[in-house]
């Protein structure tokens, strides 16, 4: 911890969440520390006539003076505005904006203001977290989704298992017509309309199996080829979507050549027990009653995760408040990183990720505030009813999650217990579980109808 000597002459209250702190750095600090820095350049210096390290002090300070003046101005800054701070008991948050008199954050070529002999004087202006005296949050009205299963839902994740199953098997009726629902090998070429002509494009041609009804082409493209014959060629125009993200087909009139060299249809596994047991599972009542106990855990998980997600929401509508804006961009940033990556894995390139992200950026930035406020506010209440985490809560945690990890639990604990920031995040995360099972239990709950 520093005991960089500092003074705060004045303390002023701009809002709930902004503080503006007038610090001074006497002139015997700025003084050694700059000398400081001169003689840790000197350590190193490398200058014409004279040996690496044996520069004199006045040369060195010739030489690189600005920059030692300019790296002193930066840590001085630094060091004394968390002096500052930690000395008036203020939780900043963020980095604050600094002036000096002939100098503010981000203005100017020369960003530094240090002299030899002269007091350090600067205005810090920054955020704050702000003092919640959260209210309403006992009895709040909510409603609990229903989890109950219906068969329809069990039908339709066998339905998919069969279809997983099926076999495509060529239709010998050569008087059959293609239909929703039927797969079909093609030979397609095509292009854009334009004037009279047809230009072809690259990636408008080529061959490929269908199933006709799966919306996997452009909008029209499926239909033109119901009705169609094995060996049958059909030429039809269609346009591109307006919102097709390849920005040059955007729009445009295309026409495409399409020729069926085979139909073929779906054959599906007959329902039983031999069916499930091919699926892995013991027999088909086995099969049916583990899809029914998985999708009754997947509805209680999303009613779960829907009561809390309004209960957050009623606890911000009955708490107003004024909210850091660096602690939103903090979170709006993870959560656009998180985004990024998901977008990756799916396939999505650089380009694509930054402008879903531009579109996105201001429904990213509501959901970070809300949940900024959300996590204020349950923070509150753990400090209003005096919520504590123990040794004993963290040892019991620690104990679950090697479970879960299926880890040897000393290595979690010591994972955690030798690193404070860690420490905190998982007494944050213990405390935040027990506050939000005590307002579920503090909740006026009704079933759906």
């Amino acid at each position: 911890m520093s005991n960089l000597q500092v003074t705060v002459e004045k303390v002023e209250k701009k809002s709930n969440i902004l503080r503006q702190l007038k610090v001074r750095v006497p002139a015997k600090v700025v003084s050694s520390h700059l000398e400081k820095g001169l003689r840790e350049v000197q350590k190193t210096a490398k200058l014409k006539g004279f040996r690496p390290g044996h520069v004199p002090l006045p040369v060195v300070k010739q030489f690189y003076g600005e920059d030692v003046r300019h790296q002193v101005f930066h840590d001085l800054i630094d060091e004394s505005f968390q002096e500052a701070v930690r000395g008036e008991k203020l939780r900043a948050v963020g980095r604050p904006q600094i002036e000096t008199p002939d100098h503010k954050t981000g203005a100017g070529e020369h960003d530094h203001s240090i002299e030899e002999g002269k007091d350090l004087t600067y205005v810090a202006t920054v955020e704050v977290m702000p003092d919640i005296e959260v209210k309403g949050y006992t009895g709040i009205s909510l409603t609990r989704e229903s989890t109950k299963v219906e068969k329809s839902d069990i039908q339709k994740i066998i339905d998919n298992f069969q279809n997983s199953q099926a076999q495509l098997v060529p239709i010998t009726n050569e008087s059959h017509k293609a239909r929703k629902g039927d797969s079909v090998e093609m030979k397609f070429e095509g292009g854009l309309v334009v004037g009279d002509k047809v230009e072809p494009k690259a990636g408008m041609s080529g061959s490929r199996l269908l199933e006709i009804g799966s919306d996997t082409l452009i909008p029209g493209f499926e239909d033109n080829l119901v009705g169609m014959k094995k060996g049958e060629t059909k030429t039809f125009k269609i346009d591109f979507p307006k919102d097709f993200y390849e920005k040059e087909l955007a729009g445009q009139p295309a026409s495409f050549t399409v020729t069926i060299n085979e139909i073929k249809e779906k054959q599906l596994p007959e329902l039983n027990d031999e069916f499930a047991k091919q699926m892995g599972y013991e027999s088909l009542a086995d099969l049916n009653q583990k899809v029914e106990d998985h999708l009754a855990q997947e509805k209680k998980s999303e009613s779960d995760r829907k009561l809390r997600s309004d209960l957050l929401q009623a606890l911000i509508d009955k708490n107003a408040f004024d909210v850091p804006q660096s602690l939103i961009q903090a979170q709006a940033r993870a959560l656009a990183q998180d985004v990024a990556q998901n977008l990756k894995r799916q396939g999505a390139d650089d380009k694509t990720v930054q402008e879903i992200l531009m579109s996105e950026m201001q429904n990213i930035s509501k959901k970070a505030e809300s949940q900024v406020k959300a996590s204020l506010l349950v923070e509150a209440v753990a400090k209003a009813e005096k919520f504590e985490v123990t040794a004993e809560d963290l040892e019991a945690e620690i104990s679950k999650m090697a479970i879960s990890m299926k880890a040897e639990e000393q290595k979690v604990k010591e994972f955690y217990m030798s690193n404070p920031s860690r420490k905190e995040d998982l007494e944050y995360r213990i405390r935040e579980e027990r506050t939000l099972g005590w307002l579920l239990e503090k909740a006026k709950i009704k079933d759906a109808k």
